[in-house]
């Protein structure tokens, strides 16, 4: 082949490549159709809202002056005669008290270490485990805030961590610390005829603080509140204040009501049974929805809703943060616009490389603008990350998107 030749070859080669290039970049340049990502979207419906928690409740008084430690957490049942707080002369005294009970508990926590039982029946690499198993225990509760579990949870990794010492030959005896312990506790011991208690008179379930509202809100008339009463109440707008001589209240069972001001949905109807939870705790509680008033010029009802769960969280406050809960849905989202049928069947149109091909949606939530599509690993719908077409295709596309409005 001559040189003439080739360097012809060559030429019509570079023309064929820009000739390929340019009508790419033709393509990508002229490419007018617009298109949406399909990407996964999460819809959550829920309702926030703050409640006022209505119960029969009968004051507890008691003239014993002082400062009040309560021995039962709230909502706790207490029969006749229980003893439910002891009453110390100043605070002082109850901080030393409360500093001579943690020095004899880390005494006996040495104590239960160092017994011999424990070399014979733990493993170190098992005990690891288990110290780091505490210790993140221990962080998550102060993350939370959640005082009882961290105290709980560093008894145990202090106790954990001296077996370790004990087995691994690091520390035999802790005789010393022990002793030094037991001295610095008793010397911030309280004289115990200082120290008074309360009983209960009647059983119950006992809540340690009053708010002024046992004597006026009770179950049988939480419907009759008004919206303005309500929001007074929770903005605590009401010059109410408990009696002096209140020392906590009792009521008879788990029930109670919560009384709201929500919007007015669709999804609230009486009689319906529902699920809440409180502040950002992940615990659901059941509830049933006993009423609904009229909605408002602002389109709010007063709603009350029944509740027959007791724990702390619940029990402890008048007014609480609130979240009804409802279904999520995660799928993918849709544009309403895009939304096409083809032989009775409804899905989109998406652009494979140079093709238009229709795909088909499973719709499993619907919104004002948008649907969401069950996320399918089936070729036929939907796929994550194919690039939906907003445009008809044709106008058959128009006229069927159109009757489906």
């Amino acid at each position: 082949m001559n040189t003439l030749t080739t360097k012809a070859l060559v030429v019509l080669l570079s023309v064929l490549i820009l000739l390929t290039v340019g009508s790419q970049i033709y393509y990508r340049l002229n490419d007018r159709h617009k298109t949406e990502e399909a990407v996964l979207c999460e819809i959550n419906e829920n309702i926030p809202f703050k409640g006022v928690v209505i119960r029969d409740e009968r004051v507890i008084e008691s003239d014993v002056k002082g400062v009040y430690e309560y021995l039962y957490q709230d909502g706790s049942k207490l029969s006749p005669g229980s003893i439910v707080a002891n009453v110390y002369p100043d605070e002082q005294s109850l901080i030393n008290k409360r500093k001579a009970d943690a020095y004899t508990a880390k005494a006996q926590a040495l104590e239960n270490a160092q017994n011999p039982g424990n070399a014979q029946y733990v493993q170190p690499d098992t005990l690891t485990g288990r110290i780091d198993s505490e210790y993140k225990k221990l962080l998550s509760s102060g993350l939370k805030g959640d005082l009882a579990s961290y105290d709980n949870s560093a008894d145990e990794l202090f106790l954990k961590m001296n077996i370790y010492n004990v087995i691994t030959g690091q520390n035999s005896n802790y005789a010393k610390e022990i002793g030094e312990l037991e001295s610095l506790a008793k010397k911030l011991q309280v004289d115990e005829s200082k120290i008074k208690t309360v009983e209960i008179p009647d059983s119950g379930y006992f809540v340690s603080n009053c708010d002024g509202y046992e004597d006026t809100l009770d179950m049988e008339s939480a419907a009759k509140l008004s919206r303005s009463e309500i929001e007074a109440i929770i903005e605590g707008q009401n010059d109410v204040s408990p009696s002096s001589k209140a020392i906590g209240k009792m009521f008879e069972d788990y029930s109670c009501s919560i009384a709201a001001v929500l919007p007015k949905d669709k999804r609230l109807a009486e009689g319906d049974s529902i699920k809440f939870r409180i502040g950002n705790s992940s615990d659901l509680y059941k509830a049933r929805i006993e009423s609904i008033g009229e909605p408002d010029d602002e389109g709010k009802c007063v709603t009350v809703i029944s509740c027959n769960r007791l724990d702390s969280e619940i029990a402890g406050a008048r007014v609480q943060s609130m979240e009804l809960v409802f279904d999520e849905y995660r799928g993918i989202k849709v544009p309403r616009d895009a939304i096409r049928f083809k032989d009775g069947n409804k899905g989109v149109y998406v652009i494979l490389g140079n093709d238009v091909t229709f795909k088909r949606i499973d719709v499993i939530y619907e919104g004002n603008d948008f649907v969401v599509s069950k996320n399918s690993s089936d070729a036929d719908f939907l796929l994550l990350y194919d690039q939906i077409l907003l445009e008809a295709v044709s106008k058959e596309d128009d006229s069927a998107n159109d009757s489906s409005e």
